[in-house]
């Protein structure tokens, strides 16, 4: 028995197909945006797992109908009617993949979400109005509660370094924008991120422990023999007082200065409007938010944020008048240093235009195979920096053209010194028989590549960001004889992702490896020799517990360095 949803619109019936049922479900009626659905073998189930079809009513501010992305469902719509200027799946057409056979009274087809996430529809579209219900695409890859907001405040801080450096002139111009491309669940994804006990909360209680104060200035006239330290500033004033001076010419009164310690600092201020801001973007999420665990969650938020505001210190600080963001304090003190990449994380940083990054998350899908390529790329360019001991300056790292930023592409872009070796990253580099660095074949453009130049010698290392792949050492002794004659039906290309790796060692004059970046569990390497280069292969790197990965990952580039510098 298959899984399966009819959904009951006036035009017609739609029925999709998600292929065999993990276990026997009997049949159920459910209605959903007023339409009726019938669902069969379809379990209930109290949060998202990774069924093709599930019905999940129960985790607010999510559809309740739920499918996967790289999934392929088959699609038939049904109709008593005629199916002239009628439109199958309008809000997914580039996704549909309709048969060619025609049908008097029947659309069908495949939908396959590939590697977009998120909310979207299942919808018809006749002379006589639209009809949908919404549906949650949920990824296979990455944890959408844990590891997608991860990657989105990780993305977030990388454009904030451009806008941090003090000498860059998006520096003193930026300003927020007042679009917000995020729906109102990628908001709560992002609380619920800033609301983990290391992040929001630990900072809080860093400056709380110690916060920041200044001097306040306050001058006071008293009877001259009480003066202790006199205001130059106020001699004057007081002086051409005549009440100032006695009869007989001596002064009676001077202005006394006093310094009292205050934590009404602009640092301060921008702490405490962070805090408010939070407390409105809550309250207007809580707003709108059904009843269950959304609404929960961000009582509990609001509950936090509440007990940081009543912090006795902070009764004594003023309202924020400008922002303070070339305060050293802000970008180097423990606790505000963290608030301050929140804030940007929170208010600015995903609405500054990032040509690429805007496309991918705009809307109701996003695409987390761009995302995951984005964020690849800077835990490569971090690797190198802790390796070499360089760092990298943001604007060699963006390219800016008026308020528009893109990342830098091409070969050999940033680049690093281990001793007397030169090492260089490039982001889409080109290998072809035309370029400097050259392919005695076909043109090849990896996601990234590691340059090693030894003396007049040069080796690259290939890496490429895989969110589709699930690699098993099984999976390159499976079905060979099937994908050949795949291949050979029909004339193109397509191998697997670590034959592609193959193609990228062997067709890249110098290289010495190629290997996958995907969000899985496993790391797989296939050695030419006894040692670990030349080689292909795999290696797992997943947002929100990429710390373990990335330390994997970082050592073995630094052994390959290493081994082509000795060899």
């Amino acid at each position: 028995m298959d899984q399966e949803i009819i959904i009951e619109f006036r035009a017609g019936r739609l029925r999709i197909n998600g292929g065999p049922a993990p276990i026997e479900v009997p049949p159920r009626m459910v209605r959903v945006s007023g339409h009726p659905l019938t669902l069969i073998n379809v379990p209930l189930v109290d949060r998202p797992g990774l069924n093709p079809i599930e019905h999940c009513p129960y985790y607010d501010n999510l559809s309740e109908i739920m499918l996967l992305e790289e999934t392929e469902y088959q699609v038939l719509f049904e109709t008593e009617g005629s199916l002239k200027d009628v439109k199958v799946l309008p809000h997914a057409d580039e996704l549909f993949r309709r048969i060619r056979f025609k049908f008097r009274d029947r659309v069908a087809g495949i939908l396959n979400f590939r590697s977009y996430a998120g909310k979207s529809f299942l919808d018809i579209e006749t002379p006589g109005g639209h009809e949908s219900i919404p549906i949650e695409v949920r990824s296979k890859k990455i944890d959408y509660h844990e590891q997608y907001p991860a990657m989105l405040a990780d993305l977030s801080e990388e454009i904030t370094s451009i806008i941090l450096e003090a000498d860059s002139s998006i520096f003193q111009t930026f300003t927020p924008s007042g679009e917000d491309d995020r729906t109102l669940y990628e908001d709560f994804l992002l609380l619920e991120y800033l609301f983990r006990p290391e992040n929001l909360p630990a900072a809080a209680e860093r400056i709380n422990h110690s916060f920041y104060s200044g001097l306040k200035r306050e001058v006071q006239v008293v009877p001259a023999g009480l003066a202790s330290v006199v205001d130059p500033n106020g001699l004057v004033g007081v002086l051409s007082d005549p009440a100032s001076m006695d009869a007989d010419g001596n002064i009676r009164n001077l202005p006394q200065l006093n310094l009292r310690e205050t934590p009404d600092t602009p640092e301060n201020r921008f702490y405490r409007y962070f805090l408010e801001s939070l407390e409105d973007r809550i309250l207007s999420l809580h707003e709108s938010a059904p009843e269950g665990y959304i609404r929960d969650s961000l009582e509990g938020f609001l509950d936090e944020v509440n007990l940081l505001l009543s912090a006795g210190w902070l009764m004594d600080v003023g309202e924020l008048q400008v922002l303070p963001l070339n305060s050293q304090v802000l970008q180097k003190r423990e606790g505000y240093r963290d608030v301050l990449r929140y804030f940007f994380i929170l208010d600015l940083a995903l609405r500054f235009t990032w040509e690429g990054l805007e496309d991918s998350i705009r809307g109701f899908e996003r695409r987390l195979s761009e995302l995951y390529e984005y964020w690849c790329y800077f835990r490569i360019l971090r690797i190198l920096e802790d390796i070499t001991g360089d760092r990298v300056n943001p604007r060699d790292i963006f390219v800016r053209d008026g308020w528009r930023v893109r990342l830098r592409t091409g070969n050999s872009i940033l680049r690093f010194s281990m001793d007397d070796t030169e090492i260089a990253l490039s982001y889409n580099g080109r290998f072809a028989g035309d370029t400097p660095c050259r392919s005695y074949s076909l043109p090849f453009k990896p996601d990234y590549s590691i340059l090693v130049a030894v003396d007049e010698c040069t080796c690259f290392i290939h890496l490429d960001a895989k969110y589709r792949s699930t690699v098993r050492p099984d999976d390159l002794y499976e079905s060979i004889d099937m994908r050949d004659s795949e291949e050979e039906l029909e004339r193109r290309f397509r191998d697997g992702d670590v034959y592609k790796m193959h193609s990228y060692k062997d067709a890249i004059l110098r290289s010495v490896g190629a290997y996958i970046l995907y969000p899985g569990d496993e790391d797989v390497l296939f050695s030419e020799g006894g040692g670990e280069v030349p080689s292909v292969g795999a290696f797992p790197l997943r947002p929100g517990e990429s710390h373990v990965d990335e330390r994997r990952l970082r050592d073995f580039i630094e052994r390959a360095i290493l081994n082509i510098i000795e060899g």
